[in-house]
C-alpha cells in the first residue's frame, strides 16, 4: 500500500472518530461507483452527511481541493447511493480536512452552486 494511500486511511478514520463524537451513527465508509468514491457518509437527526476526507499534509491553500468538477463527482455518487439504498433523507455535504494527523477544519453543506 502506498503512502499517500496509508495517509488517507487514518484521515479517514480521524474523520469517523469526529463525526461519531459529535453522535452521529457511521452507516458507510468508502462507497465507491466508477468516477466517484464517498470516504465517509453518517447520519444524525433525520439528515444523512456525506464527507469527503482530504489529507492536506503539505497544502495549506484548502480552496484548491474544493473545484466544482469535484463536487460534481460527489454529487453524482450521492444519487447513486441514495438510490441504490433507497433513502428518502435530508442531505449534506461536508470537506473535513486533515493536516498533521487532526481534523483541520470542516466544512459543511459544501454545495456547487
Amino acid at each position: 500500500m502506498s503512502n499517500k494511500r496509508k495517509l488517507g486511511q487514518i484521515g479517514e478514520q480521524l474523520v469517523v472518530w469526529y463525526y461519531e463524537e459529535r453522535g452521529y451513527e457511521i452507516l458507510d465508509t468508502n462507497y465507491v461507483i466508477p468516477g466517484g468514491e464517498l470516504d465517509v457518509i453518517a447520519q444524525k437527526d433525520g439528515t444523512i452527511v456525506f464527507v469527503e476526507a482530504k489529507v492536506v499534509d503539505y497544502v495549506d491553500d484548502l480552496m484548491w481541493y474544493i473545484k466544482p468538477q469535484k463536487l460534481k463527482f460527489l454529487e453524482r455518487t450521492i444519487e447513486d447511493y441514495l438510490y441504490k439504498k433507497n433513502l428518502d433523507f435530508e442531505v449534506r455535504l461536508d470537506v473535513a480536512f486533515v493536516k498533521n494527523n487532526s481534523i483541520l477544519e470542516v466544512f459543511e453543506n459544501v454545495t456547487n452552486s
